[in-house]
């Protein structure tokens, strides 16, 4: 199947096979445990979608844009993440990607705007300006992941340990600030000024 520009409403499939959608839409779409092989998504928009469990075989998805959807348990290492910067970075806004495999992978400046992550795996993952704004971090391993420059204000439960990620130039908030210290033993402790004793 080849498809540029089309619509998919409520959708649902099993097996999709040696396809390419260019600038489609699926809404409220079902590809859950979905085999999904040698398939191509370009610049695709996906709302209110469930693609639980779905296999990603050889797969490319690229300047793709998903809102509102569940995307439980995905091994997104199967996916053939593009090497060379042709594409813009995938946005997930609102989504469910709990218990995901994103380990290892290439993910460029990557969105996951307001998005529930728990017990995912970011190991060694290079996502250098990507942004977590908001998202549930619960549990979440970024052991070794590169978070260069990436925006992580008002992520929650988010753990990283800054002696074998790199967060050079990384926006964080006080919250995030005092858990990156208390994994290096820091204790972060306010102090309070007399005023008596101001000139």
């Amino acid at each position: 199947m080849v498809a540029e520009g089309a619509i998919f409403t409520d959708v649902s499939w099993e097996r999709v096979e040696e396809s390419e959608f260019h600038g489609c839409t699926f809404v409220g779409s079902n590809l859950s445990e979905a085999i999904v092989s040698d398939t191509r998504f370009v610049e695709c928009r996906f709302e209110r979608c469930d693609f639980s469990l779905w296999k990603p075989s050889g797969s490319l998805i690229g300047s793709c844009r998903f809102e509102d959807s569940r995307l439980l348990g995905i091994d997104w290492t199967l996916a053939d993440w593009p090497r060379v910067a042709l594409y813009e970075a995938n946005v997930f806004l609102r989504c469910d990607l709990s218990m995901g495999t994103f380990a290892d992978l290439e993910l460029g400046s990557i969105h996951f705007i307001e998005c529930r992550l728990r017990e995912s795996s970011f190991r060694f993952a290079r996502m250098a300006g990507a942004d977590l704004r908001g998202s549930d971090c619960l549990g979440t391993d970024f052991q070794g992941a590169d978070l260069s420059g990436a925006g992580l204000v008002g992520a929650i439960g988010l753990l990283v340990d800054p002696l074998s990620s790199k967060l050079q130039g990384a926006t964080v908030d006080a919250a995030a600030g005092i858990a990156i210290l208390g994994s290096l033993g820091i204790n972060l402790e306010s102090v309070e000024t007399d005023p008596a004793q101001n000139p």
